[in-house]
């Protein structure tokens, strides 16, 4: 008769669970997938800087062209370039509004304005005229003080407003 030995080492043997086995299986064949996509998403723009985020609007009259980004994160830098005509030889001013005061903070502003002042959750840049053409460009470096979506209104002078929506990620 022969001799079988057992092992302390060994134990019972496991009991199967049908659906959490399927659990797992879909986890490994969609997961992947879904990180795969996550990724790219993320590359291309949709949490921050890249061809998603990056959006331009004008203005209804044409004079006011706005290149902003979407999508940010809380805590990191964003750029905004406000491109405007104005007649040669005539000061202009440029106001900021809507939630953009509470829910950014300016980091840099180039050119520099002459003057400035605040008003109802507003600020308006005054600038003087420069020499060379009738385009103006105006870039922002800006910095969002909290998450959530913003909406924000940009105006040159009394040409009519350019609406811009931006959504700040954690």
């Amino acid at each position: 008769m022969p001799v079988i030995k057992t092992s302390s080492s060994h134990s019972a043997p496991v009991a199967e669970n049908i659906f959490w086995l399927r659990v797992e299986n879909a986890a490994r064949q969609y997961g992947f997938v879904l990180l795969v996509l996550l990724l790219l998403a993320g590359f291309c723009g949709l949490f921050s800087k890249g061809v998603f985020s990056n959006a331009h609007v004008a203005s209804a009259d044409g004079n006011v062209y706005v290149d902003y980004e979407r999508f940010g994160r809380d805590q990191s830098d964003m750029d905004l370039k406000l491109t405007m005509k104005v007649p040669p030889g005539e000061d202009y001013t440029v106001t900021l509004g809507g939630q953009f005061m509470d829910a950014f903070e300016i980091n840099a502003l180039y050119p520099q304005p002459w003057r400035f002042s605040r008003q109802n959750g507003s600020i308006t840049l005054a600038f003087h005229d420069q020499p060379e053409g009738t385009r103006r460009t105006l870039w922002l470096s800006i910095q969002p003080r909290s998450i959530g979506k913003v909406r924000s209104t940009l105006r040159v002078d009394h040409s009519p407003s350019v609406a811009i929506t931006q959504f700040v990620y954690p």
